[in-house]
């Protein structure tokens, strides 16, 4: 009657130093390139030793994978807060992009490194891409579930809105707040807001 408690305990301990190698990982790569550094200085950056690394990563590829999934997760909160919204307004649109920087100020290290360590995901291609595709699918999904919400727009249609309303987002956010490109507007989130208004404009509740 034990064993369920003590293997959730381990599963448990198991995710935390998963997570804190991770959290090493992110401090050594933003200090030195993918090329550069080892698996030994994310050891010593996490307290542990390389034979515990390798027990949850097999290279440095997975852990930059790993990270990309990590990137991955908070974008898609950030997509199910908008979609979870009961009815789309241009004021609850512009409310959700104050909340979606601050899920991309929480990314930012993570996105630096997985966008510095590129030219090691690129040897395989494929993978990479099928995670890519994966994630904004998922946040699509996620824009169009609201059953009736889109209902007078054709599906390839309410598709493709939905999809260039994540595209908008993410490319936007990630220029202005991770490359760091200067946005000389009072409120930058304002024109944002403008444009994905623009593209949900048939699933806008205008009546509110």
């Amino acid at each position: 009657m034990t064993s369920e408690p003590r293997a959730s305990l381990r599963e448990e301990q198991k995710n935390l130093t998963r997570d804190r190698l991770l959290d090493a990982a992110i401090e050594v790569l933003f200090e030195k390139t993918i090329v550069d550094a080892t698996m030994e200085d994310i050891a010593k950056a996490a307290g542990v030793t390389r034979v515990t690394v390798y027990a949850h990563f097999p290279g440095k590829v997975e852990i930059v994978h790993a990270l990309a999934e990590r990137m991955y997760s908070l974008m898609g909160e950030a997509f199910a807060e908008l979609a979870a919204i009961p009815r789309w307004t241009r004021a609850e649109v512009r409310g959700w992009l104050d909340r979606a920087t601050e899920y991309w100020r929480e990314m930012t290290p993570v996105l630096r490194v997985v966008r510095s360590s590129s030219s090691l995901v690129r040897r395989v291609p494929a993978d990479a891409r099928d995670r890519y595709t994966g994630a904004r699918e998922r946040y699509v999904s996620l824009l169009l579930g609201t059953p009736g919400r889109w209902q007078d727009v054709p599906p390839a249609q309410a598709t493709q809105r939905a999809t260039m309303v994540v595209l908008q987002t993410e490319s936007f956010l990630t220029a202005w707040l991770v490359a760091g490109i200067p946005m000389e507007t009072d409120d930058p989130l304002e024109l944002l807001a403008d444009a994905l208004c623009y593209l949900l404009d048939p699933a806008l509740d205008k009546d509110s």
